[in-house]
């Protein structure tokens, strides 16, 4: 939204691209000391990387650095950046906004900021370079910039039995596993959560907002948001 305040929400977020390059992982977009090669796609017709937000966001502006490694700032030419508000490899309903484009002509080291005028909270953010040949994707960062905003109206989760959030943010009391399910979705950063029926009651509903941070445990579920 433009004109929107914001602080940085996606650093130490959950990046993937459409396939990795030697040791330049997504991730190393995120962070600014690798800002000289950050993150190297192979050869892809179209090659994209995507932030997972873990939370859902007004974005008040998304910035892409470009690569300052021998001429690799070249292969950040004409990509495109959106927004989502589902995983489009999981959802059939997925809204998304084009925020802007990189320009054709690409210097070591330049910043490309876009603002996006989104009306639904966003929880994805996607990086595409089309082409009608193979080509390269590496972006040296990128920076994300937004507030908390209130989840969609309705949330889906799938229960992965024996499973226990191992990392959560918050430990508190629920009822039921619906309860505890209301709880995570007032939190606009929790998108997994644990329940137990026989825990004891002041910890028997776990919050979490990592990637994959759950463990072995016969007495907890833990449930997943997906899309139907």
């Amino acid at each position: 939204m433009a004109g929107a305040t914001g602080e940085h929400i996606s650093n130490g977020k959950y990046a993937k691209q459409s396939s990795t390059s030697s040791i330049y992982d997504a991730s190393r977009a995120l962070n600014k000391s690798y800002v000289s090669s950050g993150s190297l796609t192979k050869f892809a017709s179209p090659s994209w990387w995507e932030v997972d937000l873990r939370g859902y966001f007004t974005i008040s502006s998304i910035t892409l650095t470009a690569a300052t490694y021998g001429r690799w700032n070249v292969h950040m030419r004409n990509a495109f950046v959106e927004v989502m508000d589902k995983d489009v490899s999981l959802c059939s309903d997925v809204q998304s906004e084009w925020c802007g484009n990189v320009s054709s002509t690409v210097t070591a080291g330049e910043e490309f900021t876009f603002t996006c005028n989104a009306t639904f909270p966003v929880r994805f953010v996607r990086v595409t370079r089309p082409s009608t040949t193979n080509v390269h994707l590496v972006i040296g960062h990128v920076d994300v910039q937004g507030e908390g905003a209130k989840k969609p109206y309705r949330s889906y989760y799938k229960p992965l039995k024996n499973k226990k959030v191992s990392q959560p943010f918050l430990t508190t009391s629920a009822m039921t596993a619906g309860d505890c399910g209301i709880i995570c979705h007032r939190y606009n950063s929790c998108i997994d959560f644990s329940y137990s029926a026989v825990s004891p009651t002041n910890e028997n509903c776990l919050l979490s907002d990592k990637v994959l941070s759950s463990s072995e445990d016969n007495f907890w579920t833990t449930y997943t948001s997906f899309c139907m």
